[in-house]
Protein backbone atom coordinates (compact mmCIF):
# COMPACT_ATOMS: atom_id res chain seq x y z
CA UNK A 1 0.00 0.00 0.00
CA UNK A 2 2.78 2.46 0.90
CA UNK A 3 4.55 1.73 -2.37
CA UNK A 4 1.36 2.43 -4.35
CA UNK A 5 0.85 5.68 -2.47
CA UNK A 6 4.41 6.73 -3.22
CA UNK A 7 4.01 5.87 -6.90
CA UNK A 8 0.76 7.83 -7.08
CA UNK A 9 2.31 10.83 -5.34
CA UNK A 10 5.18 10.83 -7.82
CA UNK A 11 2.71 10.46 -10.68
CA UNK A 12 0.65 13.41 -9.49
CA UNK A 13 3.77 15.55 -9.07
CA UNK A 14 4.76 14.71 -12.64
CA UNK A 15 1.29 15.71 -13.83
CA UNK A 16 1.51 19.04 -12.01
CA UNK A 17 4.94 19.78 -13.48
CA UNK A 18 3.81 18.83 -16.98
CA UNK A 19 0.66 20.91 -16.72
CA UNK A 20 2.42 23.95 -15.31
CA UNK A 21 5.07 23.84 -18.03
CA UNK A 22 2.50 24.15 -20.82
CA UNK A 23 2.31 27.92 -20.37
CA UNK A 24 -0.24 30.13 -18.66
CA UNK A 25 -2.17 30.96 -21.82
CA UNK A 26 -3.04 27.39 -22.67
CA UNK A 27 -3.37 25.91 -19.19
CA UNK A 28 -7.07 26.64 -18.82
CA UNK A 29 -7.79 24.82 -22.06
CA UNK A 30 -5.30 21.95 -21.95
CA UNK A 31 -5.04 20.94 -18.30
CA UNK A 32 -8.64 19.79 -17.68
CA UNK A 33 -8.67 17.83 -20.92
CA UNK A 34 -5.24 16.41 -20.17
CA UNK A 35 -6.28 15.27 -16.69
CA UNK A 36 -9.60 13.83 -17.91
CA UNK A 37 -7.78 11.84 -20.58
CA UNK A 38 -5.21 10.62 -18.04
CA UNK A 39 -8.01 9.38 -15.82
CA UNK A 40 -10.34 7.87 -18.42
CA UNK A 41 -8.44 7.56 -21.68
CA UNK A 42 -5.29 6.00 -23.01
CA UNK A 43 -1.78 7.36 -23.49
CA UNK A 44 -2.40 7.33 -27.24
CA UNK A 45 -5.48 9.50 -26.73
CA UNK A 46 -3.30 12.04 -24.92
CA UNK A 47 -1.04 12.41 -27.94
CA UNK A 48 -3.97 12.68 -30.34
CA UNK A 49 -5.97 15.01 -28.12
CA UNK A 50 -4.96 17.42 -25.36
CA UNK A 51 -1.23 17.51 -26.07
CA UNK A 52 -1.34 16.99 -29.84
CA UNK A 53 -0.12 20.54 -30.41
CA UNK A 54 3.06 19.93 -28.40
CA UNK A 55 6.19 18.10 -29.50
CA UNK A 56 6.62 15.29 -26.98
CA UNK A 57 10.05 13.68 -26.80
CA UNK A 58 10.67 10.02 -26.00
CA UNK A 59 11.61 10.65 -22.38
CA UNK A 60 8.38 12.57 -21.78
CA UNK A 61 6.38 9.84 -23.52
CA UNK A 62 7.96 7.30 -21.16
CA UNK A 63 7.08 9.49 -18.17
CA UNK A 64 3.49 9.82 -19.40
CA UNK A 65 3.24 6.06 -19.86
CA UNK A 66 4.50 5.51 -16.31
CA UNK A 67 2.05 8.09 -15.01
CA UNK A 68 -0.82 6.43 -16.87
CA UNK A 69 0.20 3.03 -15.45
CA UNK A 70 0.01 4.44 -11.91
CA UNK A 71 -3.42 5.91 -12.57
CA UNK A 72 -4.61 2.66 -14.13
CA UNK A 73 -3.68 0.85 -10.89
CA UNK A 74 -6.19 2.93 -8.92
CA UNK A 75 -9.49 1.35 -7.99
CA UNK A 76 -12.48 2.32 -10.10
CA UNK A 77 -13.94 4.12 -7.08
CA UNK A 78 -10.84 6.27 -6.76
CA UNK A 79 -10.83 7.11 -10.46
CA UNK A 80 -14.51 8.03 -10.28
CA UNK A 81 -13.84 10.27 -7.26
CA UNK A 82 -11.01 12.04 -9.13
CA UNK A 83 -13.19 12.49 -12.23
CA UNK A 84 -15.92 13.98 -10.04
CA UNK A 85 -13.40 16.33 -8.45
CA UNK A 86 -12.20 17.40 -11.88
CA UNK A 87 -15.80 18.09 -12.96
CA UNK A 88 -16.32 20.17 -9.82
CA UNK A 89 -13.17 22.20 -10.50
CA UNK A 90 -14.21 22.71 -14.15
CA UNK A 91 -17.61 24.11 -13.16
CA UNK A 92 -16.04 26.54 -10.68
CA UNK A 93 -13.40 27.79 -13.14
Amino acid sequence: MARSATKLTVALLIAVVLCSSLGAGSVHEVVPSFLQTLLEGSAEQLYAGPIAQYEVDDLTKAALSALKECIDELSSEHVKALVNLLKLVRTEA
